[in-house]
């Protein structure tokens, strides 16, 4: 994939978790400067905790921010989305680019309470973005232009990897790379406890099953990897690996899985459709 400069500055309209992961992962990418980077806060303490660890400009005025901005992304929560929404609207300028984080407010909905002179997007990054490992699904808007699009895909390109798709693979993805990081850290947790379960002290259990996920990592980040190939290097058949690996499934890890997946993407479908008719009523 083509790698474009950053423009800058990159405005994050709300300081959360996910915001503070980006900031981390554009800087570790060392393709942007603490002084490319601007945040927007309602705490006062928030914004100094962001300012003191990282260096950004950290603002309260959301319309002042978004004002020569090189991409806007929008990190707050969806039930003040609409209102942040109306008050940056008259202070962007044609051509600027707006990224909507949000799971469960549509394009539909998005670019309708934006002005028709912006380009607009979506975007799903999760937490993994700190480190420089995010997989980040992307999805454009009906009056994209090319440089926004680059500039859009430059930002998560420093902070992993993105992936264009249409809006309703968007939604997939809730259930998928943005919850996926926490169904890893409970199995890596239930890992811990079936060791603590037969005697092994709860620090080394811990150990063992982070550095088992973190090798795993590797192997599956290694060119060309593909699951069944690692898993038969593994497991034999009759072996002890296989054994494990039948219990598993005969104790239906891949339904349980499934059914994670599903509820998430349930649950974000249901809460798109609900923003979807409050947009519609005017407020």
């Amino acid at each position: 994939m083509t790698s474009h400069p950053i423009p800058a500055p990159v405005v994050l309209l709300g300081g959360g978790k996910i915001a503070e992961a980006l900031i981390q992962g554009l800087l570790r990418s060392g393709q942007a400067r603490p002084s490319d980077l601007r945040v927007t806060v309602r705490r006062p303490e928030r914004g100094e905790e962001l300012r003191s660890r990282h260096g950004v400009q950290v603002l309260v005025d959301n319309a002042q921010a978004v004002r020569g901005a090189g991409v806007v992304l929008l990190a707050v929560r969806q039930a003040q989305l609409r209102d942040l929404m109306a008050v940056i609207s008259p202070a962007l300028a044609p051509g600027q680019t707006v990224v909507s984080l949000s799971a469960d407010v549509r394009l539909e909905q998005l670019e309708a309470a934006l002005p028709s002179h912006v380009s607009v997007f979506r975007a799903m990054p999760h937490t993994p973005v700190r480190v420089g490992s995010g997989v980040t699904p992307l999805t454009a808007g009906t009056r994209v232009t090319e440089a926004a699009k680059r500039a859009t895909e430059s930002v998560f390109a420093a902070t992993g990897q993105p992936l264009w798709m249409s809006e309703e693979a968007l939604t997939v993805c809730t259930g998928v790379s943005c919850t996926g990081p926490a169904y890893v850290f409970r199995f890596v947790e239930a890992l811990a406890q079936a060791a603590m379960a037969h005697g092994m002290d709860a620090a080394e259990a811990a150990e063992l099953a982070r550095g088992t996920l973190i090798g795993a990592a590797k192997l599956l980040a290694e060119p060309a990897a593909t699951t069944p190939r690692l898993i038969a290097e593994i497991a034999t058949p009759g072996g002890i690996t296989m054994a494990g690996l039948e219990a598993l499934e005969a104790n239906g890890l891949p339904r349980v899985v499934g059914e994670a997946v599903t509820v998430a993407i349930q649950r974000t479908r249901e809460r798109a459709d609900a923003n979807a008719v409050a947009y519609s009523t005017p407020k």
